[in-house]
């Protein structure tokens, strides 16, 4: 089934055009080849994966832990932080190790359910740790915890520039997505990453496809401003800065986060805060001038419960904490919403279901389809020359195909953000808008529910561009005005038969 007359398809038709195209040529390439296919095929028809990705102690596991709102990831130094770990979907809960020759053991979390400090096999020996949860936020998504980039051991960076870059030795290890962790200093190996994201030679990652996470909001204090309000503005900044790179960046008190989505505060620990934020204020805020101050000065709290608040929340939010209680939160329940809400993760899901999950469809196809397409290109392979010619082929002619327009949106936004085509200030404007995921309304720019105001605009905008291609674009402009032109002719028809609107929205936001 095709697009006939601007009617759309659903968005499972990406997955499944493509997926035929991947299984027709299984049994025509060498098992090596062949084998790569199967995991393309099994990847299109999994959740999308997300790589969270950052410097050493940037928090990474920590996001991870609150993303999951279950703390499992390992935060401190050990074996497991070394490797790539993949966290699924999957019952009974296990961890099944990918060793470098090909094979798997499976092994048990610890007691508490985290993953082991220590593995039952070299480190060296692994591959990657696959982490089988009974975790509903894995339903819709697969997390990758990465290992730090900028460590002192190389070797455990560069396992984490492999995930990420546009080929690695197997074409299925790669993410669809990637959220990265920033502190108030991008450092250059940071901005390389971030630059070999949008810039891979296969053409996999873009700003569309990363978002960036200040991890640690509660460090950004200037000493008289609230950290949070340096924060927003330093993640202003940063978007803008870094916008041919990230699509956003969001602020996030990771530590708060995780000990708020994973329920590790306790009504013990809400009982030690309550007492805290029952003295009076000239014996509370000496307390609270330093770590050093909290954990040893005289108080009515055991060292104990201070030292293990200060590991949950450190100063800011148990400052932030008391004032919570003295509002009126009543128990640990409550005062973990009120955290959570602190924390900023909220935001961060919010991003990850408008620009992720909302075209992860897209995301998967693309990816996937730039592997096929530098498959076709191996020259150091058994396959008959004939066959990859053939593959190069219909991979193209599939590109073209109309259902795979959302695809080539992403393209041409790609092309934009990596400076391979450069637009007009007020037409990359336009474009931007036009291919973030949302409402054709959003898309456009005009009120939603007016459908006459899309058609408008959608008609004064095609003038534009056309205009534009004719007569001032260079050939990468044309390109990107055409891919826009077919954009605005799907708007202008949606408006005028909303069936063709509610059908193209399931093709960029399913």
């Amino acid at each position: 089934m095709k697009w006939d007359h601007l009617t759309a398809m659903p968005a499972s038709e990406l997955i499944e055009q493509t997926a035929s195209l991947a299984e027709e040529f299984i049994p025509k390439l060498p098992e090596a080849q062949a084998k790569e296919l199967r995991g393309l095929v099994k990847r299109l028809r999994e959740p999308m994966r997300v790589a969270v990705v950052g410097r050493v102690k940037a928090g990474k596991s920590t996001i991870v832990n609150a993303l999951l709102h279950q703390r499992v990831a390992p935060t401190d130094v050990s074996e497991c932080t070394r490797l790539v770990t993949w966290f699924r979907y999957g019952a009974p809960q296990r961890i099944v190790l990918e060793m470098k020759d090909g094979t798997e053991i499976e092994t048990q979390m610890t007691s508490s359910g985290m993953l082991p400090d220590q593995l039952p096999v070299d480190a060296d020996n692994v591959a990657s740790i696959q982490a089988y949860l009974t975790n509903d936020a894995l339903k819709n998504v697969i997390l990758i915890d990465t290992p730090g980039l900028g460590s002192v051991h190389a070797e455990y960076s560069k396992v984490t520039e492999e995930l990420l870059a546009s080929r690695t030795t197997s074409a299925t290890a790669q993410a669809d997505a990637v959220v990265f962790l920033m502190s108030n200093v991008v450092m250059q190996d940071e901005h390389e990453v971030l630059r070999s994201l949008a810039t891979g030679s296969d053409e996999a990652g873009s700003a569309a496809n990363t978002v960036g996470v200040l991890s640690k909001a509660d460090k950004l204090g200037d000493g008289e401003r609230d950290p949070w309000v340096v924060a927003l503005e330093l993640a202003g900044r940063f978007s803008q800065r870094f916008s041919t790179e990230v699509s956003t960046v969001v602020p996030v008190i990771g530590l708060v986060a995780e000990t708020a989505e994973a329920a590790t505060l306790t009504e013990m620990d809400f009982r030690h805060l309550s007492t805290l934020a029952a003295l009076p204020p000239d014996v509370l805020e000496p307390l609270l001038w330093s770590q050093d101050r909290f954990v040893n000065m005289e108080a009515p709290v055991p060292e104990s419960a201070r030292a293990r608040l200060l590991e949950m929340l450190d100063l800011y939010a148990i400052e932030k904490a008391i004032g919570f209680i003295q509002e009126g939160a009543t128990s640990a329940t409550t005062l973990r919403d009120r955290l959570a809400d602190l924390s900023g993760l909220s935001e961060v899901h919010r991003v990850i279901d408008a620009l992720f999950n909302d075209q992860d469809d897209v995301l998967k196809v693309r990816s996937v389809l730039d592997l096929l397409n530098t498959m076709s290109y191996e020259r150091d392979t058994a396959a008959p020359a004939a066959v990859l010619v053939d593959l190069r082929s219909k991979v193209e002619a599939l590109r073209m195909e109309p259902i795979m327009h959302p695809v080539a949106e992403l393209e041409a936004w790609h092309a934009c953000c990596t400076g391979k085509v450069e637009l007009p200030e007020e037409f990359a404007a336009e474009f931007q808008r036009l291919v973030t995921p949302g409402s054709q309304a959003a898309r456009l720019g005009v009120p939603e529910g007016d459908p006459l105001a899309i058609q408008t605009a959608a008609k004064e905008a095609m003038a534009r561009w056309r205009s534009f291609m004719v007569s001032d674009a260079d050939p990468g402009q044309a390109s990107v005005a055409r891919v826009a032109l077919r954009s605005f002719q799907l708007a202008y028809a949606g408006a005028r038969d909303p069936r063709i609107e509610s059908a193209q929205s399931s093709v960029t936001s399913s």
